[in-house]
Parts: structure tokens; C-alpha cells; sequence
């Protein structure tokens, strides 16, 4: 279990967590993509004025929570182009993006790690859209979308069902993570891949590259008489 690596991962995802976060709420206030902007905005409006009064200690967190239950399906509703917009941003970025860098997002630039085949084969786009797919709340995100086709209590019910499940997932994969001698995760299994210091993969280039050379026999010269 190497414990620096797996505070790197960390470090890593927040970073890219944060720079994922950035780019959606920029696309939140472009208003000619959501043909329900306005809409929205008032859901949102009511959601923040909401989070206000619990702050505010006006009511307390039951209180929150049920009355915020009606808005997030308004939210959802009404936002469900930035659902969709998410999901697209998470595939570019963590998908296509890390395809073109060679394994590397931003986060793990910073942090000096890589993403690399398990068996030493060349990874390519489908190996990164899977991590993505399973590591970056997709699925949330096609529970959410699915749950708003319904009425407010079975959007309620799919949501939940989808929440339990992503979670779930994240736990298992922080596990496996800690516990996997190589620090693979659901993710990392599924599109076999594994996480490394870029310092580690030029040593193990360099073993290879010493294992690979071939001892010439040396040619011994005739003279001619």
C-alpha cells in the first residue's frame, strides 16, 4: 500500500474536481443553452435562500431537507442541459483529454502521476472513457436524467436509488484503492489502467530497456598472413 500515491490520487482529483466544478457553473450562467433558464434560475433562487435560513439557523436540517426534496426536481428539470453539458465535460476532460496528454489530467500534472496500462499495452480512448465513466459520477448523472422523464415521487425514488448506487461505488473504489497492492480501483480494473509516478515509470523503462539489451559477442580478429 503506498500511502503517497494514494494522497497524490487525491490531491490530484481535487484539483481536477475543482477545475471540472469551474466549467460547469460557468456553463450554468450561459443562458441561451437552457431554453428553461429562467425557470431554473428561480429554483435556484429559492434553493439558495433556503440554504440562507439554515445557516441563518431559521430552521433546522429536517426542515432543509424536505423542503429542499420539491426543488431538486425543479432544479433537475428545469437544468437538465447542464446535466447533460457535465456529462460531456467529464468525457472530454477526463476522457479525451487524458487520452491526448498520455495519461495525464491536470491534476495529475500537478502531482507528478500518470495513468497507465496494467499489462503494459498502449491504453487508447476507450480504456479512459471507461475510468471516466465509472470513477466521475456519470451514472448519477443518467439516474438523474432518467428521473425527471417522471413525477416528482418517482423522480424522488430514482434519484435515491441512483445516489445509493454512485456512492456505493466510490466507497468500493476508495477501498480497493487502499487495499489492492497495486492501488487499483473498480475503475482502473474494469479499463485496465493503474496510476504511477511518472519517477516510476522511468525506472521501469529503464529496467526494461536493461533487460531488453542484447550482449553482442565480441568478434575476434584473423589476421591475414
Amino acid at each position: 500500500m503506498n500511502f503517497k500515491l494514494i494522497l497524490k490520487r487525491i490531491g490530484a482529483y481535487f484539483i481536477d474536481y475543482l477545475i471540472i466544478s469551474l466549467i460547469t457553473m460557468a456553463l450554468v450562467h450561459l443562458s441561451f443553452l437552457n431554453p428553461k433558464y429562467d425557470e431554473y434560475m428561480e429554483a435556484n433562487d429559492k434553493y439558495m435562500s433556503l440554504a440562507q435560513d439554515y445557516y441563518d439557523k431559521k430552521i433546522d436540517a429536517q426542515e432543509l431537507s424536505e423542503k429542499t426534496k420539491g426543488l431538486s426536481y425543479d432544479l433537475n428539470k428545469n437544468g437538465y442541459v447542464y446535466i447533460i453539458g457535465d456529462i460531456v465535460v467529464a468525457f472530454l476532460y477526463f476522457g479525451a483529454f487524458a487520452y491526448w496528454t498520455k495519461g495525464q489530467t491536470l491534476g495529475k500534472k500537478v502531482f507528478n502521476i500518470k495513468i497507465v496500462s496494467a499489462k503494459n499495452k498502449k491504453l487508447g480512448l476507450h480504456n479512459y472513457l471507461i475510468r471516466t465513466f465509472i470513477l466521475n459520477g456519470i451514472i448519477l448523472d443518467l439516474f438523474t436524467l432518467v428521473s425527471i422523464l417522471f413525477k416528482e415521487k418517482t423522480y424522488l425514488t430514482i434519484y435515491t436509488i441512483g445516489s445509493e448506487i454512485s456512492s456505493c461505488i466510490t466507497i468500493l473504489i476508495f477501498l480497493m484503492i487502499m487495499f489492492n497492492k497495486q492501488g487499483r480501483g473498480l475503475h482502473d480494473m474494469l479499463a485496465g489502467t493503474r496510476v504511477i509516478s511518472v519517477k516510476n515509470e522511468e525506472e521501469i523503462e529503464t529496467e526494461e530497456k536493461k533487460d531488453m539489451e542484447v550482449i553482442k559477442p565480441k568478434k575476434n580478429k584473423k589476421e591475414n598472413k
